[in-house]
């Protein structure tokens, strides 16, 4: 399992909405980009929308891509 990976995609949906939006709606098509096994993205395609956007929603908006606004 590539931990570094999962990592990555966990951080960029927690900062990033529209990614968010796009790695609930279709896990597999939103990570592309990444080097996973396929537990990963069972375990990814699992993740649940709103926890996601409830974490997401306490990070400080200095950190996030859409400044605090459009949680999914």
């Amino acid at each position: 399992m590539s931990q570094s990976e999962v990592e990555r995609v966990i951080g960029r949906a927690v900062t990033d909405a529209e990614f968010r939006k796009a790695l609930i709606e279709n896990a597999r098509e939103a990570c592309k980009g990444y080097n996973l096994t396929e537990a990963e993205l069972s375990a990814l395609e699992a993740l649940d929308a709103e926890s996601l956007a409830s974490f997401a929603g306490t990070l400080d908006e200095r950190i996030t891509k859409t400044g605090g606004l459009g949680f999914v």
